[in-house]
């Protein structure tokens, strides 16, 4: 096959440009920081503030129920939104911003307040990050995805080699970040410069998208009425598909509800900081990212998934047993990599084919509500993992103001460390299976008739365009008094 020359590459329609590419990829990497970040709110709640792991559980288990709600909100305003000079989805981009600044402020809890005022601060904050700021960011995502690149293979692209930088800073803080927290150990004043030395650059990167990535490119509900309450209870209630593509979100954020690397390697291992030496070896599958866009040509989503989540629950027996040894640890958590790698770079483009299965049953796309719907089931798995978590370490003995814990309080930790990602694996295993049907029977289909759609409304606007260009001709023909040239005698 010949090379594509300049002018080929540059029409396209599957080109990915590496500037708009970097751009893209700065939200997201800002996005998977926070997303760590806050998974050491149970430790520096327990452990730094004092309040107990049972009432930390409800606190995420509240907030997390309050995001069903924001959610819903949140998507029915962004796909109600005018377009603006900047868009329709790209104007909310601005909430980055409220999501850091509420992040360092939840870590940096004013040290005169009581038992009753620090669980009020933590919960005011921590509910500022999911019901408003982080909801809004989660409801545009999807539509401006499906307004910023022109078709899925553009999208599977974008997730795919997006996910590649998203990876390297998901290292950078799973390495770095423990080695800094075991600087702060306990120390409320350590855990608020941290976390300000962290938010302010994570804050500008989760700005690029937003100033460097335009929307170009019209969805089917362009210039349709604004979408209405029934709007989405028909979409919402026309198949199972999207609630599956939710399970899997719940399932898979229940790992990082329940977060337990971090009590491990404090009381199991004895030193915070080696956290980020088995979070190294997560570079080593760094390049598998690159093959998804291939493997998405020979399996469905579906396929890709049930392997990595297989791989998955092989390596919690290693977990299990590790007994604290690194190496153990590390082929754990490299296995356990294989399975989030699909999970998390290919679930966007399964909210995507819901949106298109949507359209060629000849209802709303509605990517901001399918976006918003695969969210808040996330909040709701990470909200039921943090209570149980929090209850089931408190009944175990734990106490966040000792350095020792009891033997009852490091076998519940062990085992909710390996037991919480084995019960995800093997639910997500489940409901992929049930997916199958859709992913290699329906989607094949929907993704033919949608291109043979577009292809004929291309050619009937094409026609159009040259009748209007007649009409002019055949109008002035018609005009009494006038008359064409005649030609020219040769």
């Amino acid at each position: 096959m010949m090379a594509k020359t300049r002018a080929e590459r540059a029409t396209d329609p599957d080109r990915l440009p590496a500037g708009k590419l970097m751009a893209w990829a700065g939200a997201g990497m800002s996005a998977a920081a926070n997303f760590i970040v806050l998974g050491y709110l149970s430790i520096y709640a327990t452990d730094t503030l004092g309040i107990s792991a049972a009432m930390v559980g409800v606190i995420i288990l509240v907030s997390s129920l309050a995001n069903v709600v924001g959610g819903l909100v949140a998507s029915w305003i962004v796909d109600r939104s005018p377009e603006t000079k900047w868009g329709k989805a790209r104007p909310y981009e601005f909430a980055v911003i409220g999501v850091w600044l509420a992040t360092w402020l939840l870590f940096s809890t004013p040290a005169g307040l009581g038992d009753v005022g620090r669980v009020v601060w933590v919960f005011a904050m921590f509910l500022a990050i999911n019901v408003l700021f982080d909801t809004l960011l989660r409801s545009n995502d999807t539509l401006y995805m499906a307004r910023a690149f022109a078709n899925r293979r553009v999208y599977a692209k974008v997730y795919t080699r997006a996910g590649i930088f998203t990876t390297i800073m998901g290292i950078i803080m799973t390495v770095g970040l423990p080695v800094a927290l075991s600087w702060a150990d306990k120390d409320p004043a350590r855990w608020s410069i941290v976390m300000g030395a962290v938010a302010i650059p994570l804050a500008a990167l989760g700005m690029t998208r937003f100033l460097f990535v335009r929307e170009e490119y019209q969805t089917a509900d362009t210039g349709a009425p604004p979408v209405k309450v029934r709007d989405l209870l028909a979409t919402l209630g026309a198949g199972k598909w999207i609630w599956l593509i939710a399970g899997l979100f719940f399932l898979n954020s229940a790992i990082n509800g329940a977060n337990m690397i971090s009590y491990y390697f404090r009381y199991i291992v004895g030193d915070l900081a080696l956290q980020g030496i088995v979070a190294g070896a997560g570079v080593l599958i760094l390049p598998l990212i690159l093959l998804f866009p291939k493997l998405m040509k020979r399996f469905g989503i579906s396929q890709i998934i049930i392997v990595g989540c297989t791989l998955g629950l092989i390596g919690t027996g290693f977990y299990f047993f590790a007994n604290g040894s690194i190496p153990l640890l590390m082929i754990g958590g490299i296995l356990g990599g294989l399975a989030s790698l699909p999970l998390s770079y290919l679930g966007g483009v399964m909210i995507l084919d819901v949106c298109a299965f949507n359209e060629w049953k000849g209802k709303r796309r509605l990517e901001s509500t399918m976006g918003a719907v695969t969210g808040v089931m996330g909040r709701i798995g990470i909200g039921i993992a943090g209570l149980v978590v929090g209850l089931l370490l408190s009944a175990s003995g734990y106490d966040g103001t000792t350095d020792v814990q009891t033997d009852a309080a490091n076998n519940a930790i062990v085992g909710l460390f390996a037991g919480v990602p084995a019960f995800v694996f093997l639910g997500i295993i489940v409901l992929m299976f049930f997916y199958l049907h859709f992913d290699l029977k329906i989607l094949p289909q929907v993704n033919a008739d949608l291109d043979a759609r577009r292809a004929q409304a291309s050619a009937d606007a094409m026609t159009r365009e040259e009748e209007d260009a007649a009409v002019p001709l055949t109008a002035a023909a018609a005009i009494p008094g006038e008359q064409a040239n005649p030609p020219h005698d040769m």
